[in-house]
């Protein structure tokens, strides 16, 4: 017998899978900095956290990498980058497509 997923049971696993993210973790010229979740995004399968540094915290530096923690600080997902601010803040994002195979 076959199993069918239902898209009720997609939309929880992406639901529960968007509020298990807590706040940011941001690597600012070597230092780790805690940012909020600026906005979240979901459509169809696909979840999007925005992380927004601002203009004090990062002109004139360089942004190395990012990762998306839950309330305990654990990371769930990273992204290296190598971006340097010279003008405005910066919107840091990450997409999360979910993929279900039975």
């Amino acid at each position: 017998m076959g199993v069918t997923i239902k898209p009720a049971l997609i939309d929880h696993i992406i639901k529960d899978m968007s509020d298990k993210f807590d706040h940011a973790i941001v690597n600012v010229d070597g230092k780790m900095e805690r940012y909020p979740i600026h906005n979240t995004s979901i459509s169809g399968q696909t979840v999007r956290k925005y992380v927004f540094v601002q203009d004090s915290d990062a002109i004139g530096k360089t942004i190395l990498g990012a990762s998306l923690n839950d309330k305990d600080g654990n990371e769930l997902v990273s992204q290296s980058m190598k971006i340097s601010k010279s003008n405005k803040g910066f919107l840091i994002s990450f997409e999360l497509e979910v993929k279900v195979n039975v």
